[in-house]
């Protein structure tokens, strides 16, 4: 009677197709990028020595990881960040053509975003690949809203677990192109069709940033706010409002391997009020809401 059974349970498994194989599930990416004001990003650089890395105090670091307060934090006090402060942006996945324009291969789906909580900074980015092969490449969108401070990526920093944290230049536009991450300039709110776009991601750790700014012309550094210098555009009209976009590439093999921490410091972009001598802005500056 048991060699029955055992003859019975060997055909059913046979029929079956054999013993049911388990497939792998591609692994997923967690990017944890912080968004800061610019103004904590150089209160941070005020309290660095010449030896530290970035440029950056290593204070930065800890309030990064459990220093966000509920209270307010002046320009003297490092190593904390007040949550009012903390920037939000929008979040997208890139697909299909607008993808392969920046040189993004394969599927992947934005699964989550998780907002700072707790004393924690970071808000916690979560892709996740169709089929997850190693040559596949996501595309990640920061950015592109319209807002009224806050618009232009100012500073960009990769953090290791370690706690060091290291400063990527910007390079700025001009005639002979810098080695940093590049900025350019392209219509927005529309897919990004520059030709050589793919070419130009710069970055490390296995990271790759494009910044695609707003075609508005603007004084850069030319007014003071409450948030640091921030650039003044003579034109009234909603394009000041534009937002850069910055666009990450991020390998499906990078997400295996794992992913560093980035951190985003944002300045403003002003208008100046049409037949003003500079003051209204500064008074109105004050008085425009945290984009949130």
């Amino acid at each position: 009677m048991r060699q029955l059974r055992l003859l019975l349970v060997l055909a059913m498994v046979t029929l079956a197709g054999g013993p049911a194989r388990v497939e792998a599930q591609p692994a997923r990416g967690m990017l944890k990028i912080a968004l800061l004001p610019q103004w904590v990003v150089n209160q941070h650089r005020a309290g660095a020595s010449l030896a530290s890395r970035g440029g950056v105090s290593p204070q930065l670091s800890r309030a990064l990881d459990g220093g966000v307060v509920e209270r307010v934090v002046f320009w003297w006090q490092r190593g904390v960040i007040q949550r009012e402060a903390l920037v939000w942006k929008p979040f997208r996945v890139l697909d299909g053509a607008e993808a392969a324009a920046l040189g993004g291969r394969g599927g992947f789906d934005l699964v989550a975003v998780r907002p700072p909580t707790g004393g924690a900074a970071w808000t916690e980015v979560e892709i996740a690949p169709r089929a997850g092969q190693p040559a596949e490449v996501a595309v990640l969108e920061i950015g592109g809203e319209l807002a009224p401070l806050r618009q232009v990526l100012d500073s960009l920093f990769l953090a290791s677990p370690d706690g060091s944290v290291t400063e990527l230049d910007l390079a700025r536009r001009a005639i002979v192109r810098g080695e940093g991450v590049q900025i350019i300039t392209a219509p927005f709110d529309r897919p990004v069709t520059v030709a050589e776009a793919p070419g130009l991601f710069r970055g490390g750790r296995g990271l790759e940033f494009l910044v695609v700014r707003s075609q508005v012309e603007v004084t850069s550094g030319g007014e003071a706010t409450p948030n640091g210098f921030g650039d003044l555009s003579a034109f009234s009209a909603g394009a000041w409002r534009e937002g850069d976009r910055v666009f990450v590439r991020v390998p499906a093999a990078a997400m295996r391997a794992g992913l560093p921490s980035v951190v985003m410091g944002w300045r403003d972009r002003l208008v100046r009020p049409d037949g003003g001598d500079g003051n209204e802005l500064r008074r109105s500056s004050r008085l425009v809401p945290l984009s949130r």
